[in-house]
């Protein structure tokens, strides 16, 4: 008995244990599987069968709803310099042998795992990782997750400093 997934948008028959369509590309995750037993049951009975469905894998769950395209957008900060700008995403750590290191490692005072940037439900915030020379935020030291705002200018150290904007 030979089992396999019919593409919904193709009709192609492929493998039980594909995820995408071989002739079209489609997600076929959450295809049917149809075994050979159900093809033939219903050319010998007059009521169709319905085949046999494995339940989906946890790891995808996520429903897709047609052929609609779900994109998932990141949230980002811009940290702007006279000479550059970084694009910083939640988790994200600057530093010269961090994010920005090709522009930090002309700057001896920034440390090389300076700070952190986050994301949460109330907004942006930065985070000194023990740098040598602290992190500021509008020339006021932080010892402390520090919520962050479009327009705040934030110092690694007394030499370098970046405005955020937040999109």
């Amino acid at each position: 008995m030979s089992s396999y997934r019919v593409c919904p948008t193709c009709r192609t028959k492929n493998p039980i244990d594909e995820l995408i369509c071989l002739k079209c590309l489609s997600d076929i995750s959450n295809a049917l599987i149809i075994t050979e037993e159900n093809v033939v049951e219903q050319s010998k009975n007059e009521t169709p069968t319905p085949p046999k469905q494995e339940p989906p894998q946890e790891s995808l769950k996520q429903e897709i709803l047609s052929d609609k395209t779900i994109i998932e957008k990141k949230e980002s900060i811009i940290l702007k310099h006279n000479e550059f700008s970084l694009e910083i995403f939640s988790g994200d750590i600057v530093g010269r042998e961090e994010k920005g290191k090709e522009y930090l490692k002309n700057f001896p005072t920034v440390s090389r795992k300076h700070a952190k940037f986050t994301k949460e439900l109330s907004g942006w915030y930065i985070e000194d990782l023990g740098s040598t020379n602290g992190t500021y935020v509008n020339q006021k030291r932080i010892n402390d997750k520090t919520k962050i705002k479009s327009g705040d200018i934030i110092s690694l150290s007394n030499s370098f400093s970046i405005k955020i904007e937040i999109r």
